[in-house]
């Protein structure tokens, strides 16, 4: 789905459209974990210690299973273009490899070794300690083969995709995410038409 809306033959297309989808596709999440029919529950963005007196790293989720309570820390990666999209779609570790190596991706580098450590933090959603037991990436799209060997290399809980989130939500008739998508409709159709015809 995304490479059919995000790669083509112009890429200040693709970029724009990658940079404009980049601005809200986080509020997707969150309608999806809104819906009842989601495995997941979302309860904030989690900030990850090792000591008190470290500084702190903000992480984009807090997963609460429905089914069974656990609790697990989420990142979101949903780099379109970026790099001649090369990261478009999640098939191997070695783009996560690529990514650790980037100075700032200090936080997505503590998200990694919390799935493998989580005792070695601290996890406070809006100042309550809570206790995680895994890590969930976020990627914008996946084969099975890279989700597969992305979890086993990383020991995350799971890998899911942004590309299954907006199908479950449209599949669902989803009313928060219907309404999301026409605000933004809206918004740039006013942002277009005062440009047109300035005051």
């Amino acid at each position: 789905m995304f490479e059919g809306i995000f790669k083509s033959d112009t890429p200040k297309r693709d970029k724009f459209l990658s940079r404009f989808f980049g601005i809200f596709s986080e509020e997707f999440v969150r309608c999806w974990c809104n819906d009842a029919r989601s495995p997941y529950k979302d309860l904030g963005r989690p900030t990850l210690r090792k000591s008190s007196n470290e500084r702190g790293h903000t992480l984009d989720f807090t997963f609460e299973s429905r089914t069974d309570g656990n609790l697990y820390v989420v990142e979101m990666k949903c780099l379109l273009e970026f790099e001649n999209y090369k990261f478009l779609r999640l098939d191997s570790p070695s783009l996560l490899e690529h990514l650790q190596k980037n100075k700032d991706q200090e936080a997505f580098r503590v998200f990694l070794d919390i799935a493998k450590n989580t005792n070695r933090y601290q996890v406070k959603v809006g100042g309550k300690e809570l206790s995680i037991q895994n890590a969930i990436l976020v990627w914008g799209s996946c084969n099975e083969q890279g989700r597969s060997s992305v979890v086993t290399k990383y020991g995350l809980h799971d890998v899911i995709s942004l590309e299954d989130i907006l199908r479950d939500l449209a599949k669902w008739n989803n009313r928060e995410f219907l309404e999301l998508l026409n605000q933004k409709e809206l918004w740039c159709q006013e942002l277009f038409n005062n440009l047109r015809n300035p005051r």
